[in-house]
C-alpha cells in the first residue's frame, strides 16, 4: 500500500491578498503559484509572480516564494507568504499605450507590502489520494 508520505502530486495554489496603504491606495495580488510535486507533509514550497492591480495609475511586479506546506485536516495543505512589492513612481508618468515607461529624471517612488495564505490547491484532490 502507497501512504501519503509517498506521493508527491503535481499541484500549485490559488493566491489573492491586499497590499499594504502607501501614497494613498492599495493594490491587490492574486494569481496561481508554480507547479511543484509535493504533499502535506514534505516542507515543499512554491514559487509565484504578478502584478498587481492596477490603482493610482500604475501596478508594481511582484515575485516570492511561499512558505513550506502546512498540512489540513482533509489530507491537503496551504501556504503562508509575505513580501514586497518592487517600487514604482508616486506619480506615474502618462503612457499612451500602456507598458512601462521609466523617467531619465530622479522620481519620488514607493513600494508596499503584503502578506497571506494560499487557497485550494489546484491540479489534485487531496481526498481521494491513497
Amino acid at each position: 500500500m502507497i501512504s501519503i508520505a509517498q506521493i508527491k502530486p503535481h499541484h500549485a495554489h490559488r493566491f489573492f491578498a491586499k497590499t499594504t496603504e502607501e501614497k494613498g491606495h492599495f493594490h491587490f495580488i492574486e494569481g496561481f503559484t508554480r507547479m511543484v510535486n509535493g504533499h502535506a507533509l514534505d516542507q515543499h514550497v512554491h514559487l509565484y509572480r504578478g502584478i498587481t492591480s492596477f490603482e493610482n495609475k500604475h501596478y508594481h511586479r511582484f515575485y516570492g516564494k511561499t512558505g513550506p506546506a502546512i498540512p489540513l485536516k482533509d489530507g491537503g495543505h496551504y501556504h503562508i507568504f509575505e513580501n514586497r512589492t518592487y517600487y514604482n513612481y508616486d506619480e506615474p508618468l502618462d503612457v499612451e499605450f500602456g507598458g512601462v515607461l521609466y523617467s531619465v529624471d530622479e522620481q519620488s517612488k514607493h513600494d508596499h507590502n503584503f502578506n497571506g495564505k494560499t487557497y485550494e490547491i489546484v491540479g489534485y484532490d487531496p481526498s481521494l489520494v491513497i
